[in-house]
């Protein structure tokens, strides 16, 4: 059998250039979709350029930014809650700033889109105007709540959906709620779900949260 004679992938790849001249930010691998939302963070997740060119994407990748594009255009798709099951460094948060960056750009980020091969092929999103909300382990205090720009305490999951959907409008429609810690009925939020078509409600890192939430007590609860 004849010597194949293969070069080794160190003579074949260029490291890039934080690597080559030994400036690498571990910190950079961190991946935290609470912090892109509020703007900060490494630049590689804050622009969508930057990070969908570093991003390679996997088949699962493609697969679910396609449900939710297809769904954001107001087609026909699978059930439309999807809960996303990886080992612990599987790539759901990096997942999930992928739909946040495809979501909150809509149409504009389609050369983007069409470069990385995100979607699949012939989909590209039609919206320019969806919304957005995000909900992660640090997005809310459980003991202080978040104070929005309008000066006023959220304090819940559902408060920062209605407040993210819908504006203050929206949140002032479930404020007992929050404020008591008390989920709302289906009556009450689902007008804020149909007012803020088409949207995304993204959450990370939900048991973290319910560890800390734990802690405080509600009512008999």
């Amino acid at each position: 059998m004849a010597e194949l004679n293969i070069p080794s992938w160190f003579n074949c790849v260029t490291p890039q250039f934080d690597i080559l001249n030994n400036k690498l930010d571990e910190s950079v691998f961190a991946a935290n979709l609470g912090d892109v939302m509020m703007g900060m963070g490494n630049e590689i997740y804050l622009d969508p350029k930057q990070f969908f060119k570093k991003t390679y994407v996997t088949n699962g990748l493609r697969n679910i930014a396609t449900r939710v594009v297809q769904a954001l255009n107001g087609g026909v798709t699978e059930n439309r809650v999807i809960s996303l099951q990886t080992g612990f460094g599987g790539g759901k948060t990096h997942a999930l700033i992928s739909l946040y960056h495809i979501v909150k750009n809509g149409a504009e980020l389609n050369d983007v889109l069409l470069e990385a091969n995100v979607l699949a092929k012939g989909l590209m999103p039609t919206f320019c105007n969806a919304k957005i909300a995000v909900f992660t382990n640090n997005t809310n205090d459980v003991a202080q709540g978040r104070t929005v720009a309008e000066g006023f305490v959220v304090h819940t999951l559902w408060g920062e959906i209605a407040y993210q959907l819908g504006g203050v409008e929206a949140y002032k429609s479930i404020e007992k709620n929050d404020v008591d810690g008390i989920a709302p009925s289906k009556e009450l939020i689902t007008p804020i779900l149909k007012s803020s078509v088409p949207s995304l409600i993204l959450i990370d890192e939900l048991a973290d949260y319910c560890v800390k939430a734990a802690g405080k007590e509600i009512g008999k609860g």
